[in-house]
């Protein structure tokens, strides 16, 4: 998985390369940030410790590298399916991402108690949110720049129904994996307990400056 990631990432680094001989500049800052989007994990593991799981990892660089490809290459015109395919990636993305802060705000706060049943139903409706959002967003971009992203109202539901059911596998599948799965571990194999008191450190140093 590192391999390709690392594959996936010289690609994006390829994709900014060409749009900016061939000034085709259209992609270019979605394939730099994206790019930078995907150094995250490995910037939190250096510099937090904060280790993220490795799939988790895969999947930040996969959907990134879809979205980039597909856009840089067309495929969103030319591949049938292609824009809710990446609605479905980076959707469960979102819910993974959500799934492991919400496990940690679980455990580090009193206040927080969170059932299996609700997990799922909270992981859900978080990813459908930014979906909206995400939507929204292509709206404006529509009416402001003539862009055409969203091609009509059937594909806009289309979008939302596989940002819908990316959002319910990963919630149903992280509830399920909460089960079986000692919660300790999991918090335990991502070093948040590290990471915690690293980041203590930080506003810590930041308060004595003041």
């Amino acid at each position: 998985m590192k391999f390709l990631s690392r594959i996936m990432q010289a690609g994006m680094v390829a994709i900014a390369l060409v749009g900016i001989i061939t000034a085709n500049y259209t992609w270019v800052p979605a394939a730099l940030i994206s790019l930078a989007i995907s150094t995250i994990p490995a910037i939190l593991r250096k510099d937090l410790r904060l280790v993220l799981p490795l799939e988790l990892n895969f999947w930040i660089v996969i959907a990134l590298f879809l979205h980039v490809a597909g856009g840089f290459s067309g495929f969103y015109d030319s591949v049938p399916g292609w824009d809710h395919l990446t609605h479905a990636m980076s959707s469960s993305l979102i819910a993974a991402l959500a799934f492991v802060v919400v496990v940690a705000l679980d455990k580090y706060s009193d206040r927080i108690f969170l059932p299996r049943p609700f997990l799922a139903i909270f992981i859900s409706m978080f990813t459908m949110a930014i979906g909206v959002v995400w939507e929204l967003m292509e709206y404006a971009n529509d009416k402001l720049s003539g862009s055409h992203l969203q091609y009509s109202l059937s594909d806009t539901m289309m979008d939302l129904f596989f940002d819908a059911l990316a959002g319910l596998i990963v919630a149903i599948v992280g509830a399920y994996y909460l089960t079986y799965t000692n919660k300790e571990h999991f918090i335990d194999a991502m070093q948040i307990d590290q990471a915690k008191e690293k980041m203590d450190q930080i506003l810590d140093s930041v308060r004595q400056r003041k």
